[in-house]
């Protein structure tokens, strides 16, 4: 079996903001997996959504800060410094060359994700660059289109640790501790004039109001 300190797990996603819910996810697939690292990726322009209510530079400065104080987490620049749309498959396949080909790496997304894999560009070619983890919240359980039954059928496992015995190529469910929280939700407290707090991070909070994003005004009482 190869070594945990070996694999390279990355968790993407557009993080407008990133909440307590990316967060937690986060370390516990660190701790399960036993990996002293877990790589949060923000994109730079997300290529199966709207346009996100905040630029790239702040995306990734708010998961800088939400990481800073939590050594097992790390804010990777590489899709925000990478000239290009964040395609996926571009970026497992730039990490891949810099692991080289026998390091363990896992994709995390969540089950929304997975259910939209089909409108990735080369989706069917991920799992020849890395493992996917897909965060299911407890008792849920959806329907597969055919095509994803087929994928999900032919590379899913049951066993954690076979993402550690080989390069590439396995599905895993991951049941995470639910948190109903999501960036949607964060956004549209902000713009109403409510408080996020105790949904992100204080440091998060702090840069949000700084820098006036998702509609928030300062005032003299702010």
């Amino acid at each position: 079996m190869i070594n945990s300190a070996t694999a390279r797990v990355i968790f993407g996603g557009t993080f407008d903001p990133i909440h307590h819910g990316h967060l937690r996810a986060a370390i516990e697939i660190g701790e399960a997996l036993g990996v002293s690292q877990v790589d949060l990726i923000p994109s730079r322009d997300p290529v199966h959504r709207a346009a996100p209510g905040a630029l790239a530079a702040a995306r990734l400065a708010m998961v800088q800060r939400a990481v800073a104080a939590e050594p097992s987490l790390v804010a990777n620049p590489i899709e925000i410094e990478a000239q290009r749309d964040s395609y996926t498959l571009y970026t497992l396949q730039e990490l891949r060359a810099e692991i080289g080909p026998n390091h363990p790496l896992v994709l995390v997304m969540g089950m929304d994700a997975f259910l939209g894999l089909e409108s990735w560009r080369g989706w069917q070619s991920l799992l020849d660059y890395c493992h996917i983890l897909v965060l299911l919240r407890p008792g849920y359980h959806p329907q597969l289109s055919p095509a994803l039954e087929e994928i999900h059928s032919a590379a899913a496992t049951h066993r954690l640790g076979d993402l550690l015995a080989s390069a590439a190529g396995h599905i895993y469910l991951f049941e995470q501790t639910p948190m109903e929280v999501s960036a949607t939700q964060v956004r549209e407290l902000i713009k109403s004039g409510n408080n996020p707090r105790y949904l992100i991070p204080d440091a998060v909070w702090s840069y949000i109001q700084e820098n006036e994003l998702y509609g928030f005004k300062r005032t003299e009482s702010n």
